[in-house]
């Protein structure tokens, strides 16, 4: 066959094969992977690419997308999926568009981290620390937070004991408990009533029961990091300072910040707390948790945490604040 022949023929095959194939996948490292879209998830995309097969990849690689085939697509957090929708990328622009009616146009430019609609995640770590020296003291601690998801509402439960001993008398008694539940609306934003129990026998202010409510967001303003502001007005049933106990309003914000890192699955998070009395002067009281959590083993975990409290009111050794360093073992799911 002349040179002129095999080169007809080799064209003629390229061109079957690119009709063959309706769509294409650009990733910033330069590959390109004809193919078909079979998935989207949270973080990454399953593409099923020509004479490979399904390859995972994550969304952030993708620069430019093409493909004829339409998938279920949630196009907003804690919405159901939308079936038969048809997803586009260009030059790192996501879009989509379902055969279904929308009620509001969709540019889906952050399809980046939508969670599932059904989920439970939560973090469980305890640190103890006994010493039977010339000076006998124990220290326990225990962390729990957890979540449940679902489509339109979610759950959260948050428990911090610290319970301290030396020479046989307690040296630190507090505990936080925190049951609160969110009413999930678009783009982030929901509603929440809190309830809350706190107790720290050492503190002016130390026992208060609260129930409040107000409005939240959550945000990710980045892929694999993860944030929530809320705040709003609170009725408290304190006890003062050896006091009768009283019934009065305040307000309470709270922040929580996560940042699962690219190394060795190292994970950033910080929470902060801040609640005040309106009838007392300086009746407020700050606290934030700051630590590394590194993966063991399965959902065995260590955890390295800066605990920090501060009180408008001193406690009754004269001291405003409390800082404590915790090392930690936990399990997360």
């Amino acid at each position: 066959m002349s040179e002129s022949g095999r080169s007809i023929i080799a064209t003629f095959l390229s061109c079957l094969a690119c009709a063959a194939t309706a769509g294409e996948l650009r990733l910033d490292n330069g590959a390109v992977l004809p193919g078909e879209l079979v998935s989207i998830s949270g973080k990454t995309l399953v593409w099923k690419a020509d004479k490979i097969g399904d390859v995972s990849v994550s969304k952030s690689d993708v620069v430019t997308l093409h493909t004829s085939s339409k998938i279920p697509v949630e196009l907003a957090p804690h919405e159901a999926a939308r079936p038969d929708c048809l997803v586009a990328v260009e030059d790192r622009q996501w879009s989509v568009a379902c055969e279904t009616p929308l009620s509001r146009p969709v540019i889906v430019a952050d399809l980046q981290s939508v969670p599932a609609a059904t989920r439970s995640s939560g973090k469980i770590t305890t640190s103890l620390d006994i010493d039977r020296g010339a000076s006998p003291s124990e220290d326990f601690d225990l962390d729990l937070d957890a979540r449940w998801l679902r489509p339109t509402h979610r759950h959260k439960i948050d428990v911090s004991i610290d319970y301290e001993t030396s020479d046989g008398e307690t040296t630190d008694d507090d505990s936080d408990a925190n049951y609160q539940y969110d009413y999930l609306r678009d783009h982030g934003w929901y509603w929440f009533g809190r309830f809350r129990y706190y107790r720290d026998k050492f503190e002016a202010l130390n026992e208060v029961y609260a129930v409040g409510g107000g409005l939240g967001r959550d945000f990710t303003p980045i892929e694999d990091l993860t944030m929530s502001l809320q705040g709003g007005p609170v009725e408290m049933y304190y006890y003062y300072d050896d006091r009768d106990p009283e019934l009065e309003p305040g307000a309470a914000m709270q922040w929580t910040a996560a940042w699962q890192t690219p190394w060795r699955g190292i994970a950033l998070s910080h929470s902060g707390d801040l609640g005040w009395v309106f009838s007392i002067d300086d009746g407020y009281l700050f606290q934030s948790k700051t630590g590394l959590t590194f993966p063991l083993y399965q959902g065995l975990v260590a955890e390295v945490r800066l605990d920090y409290k501060r009180a408008g009111l001193s406690a009754l050794d004269g001291k405003k604040y409390d800082m404590e360093w915790v090392l930690g073992l936990g399990y997360t799911w």
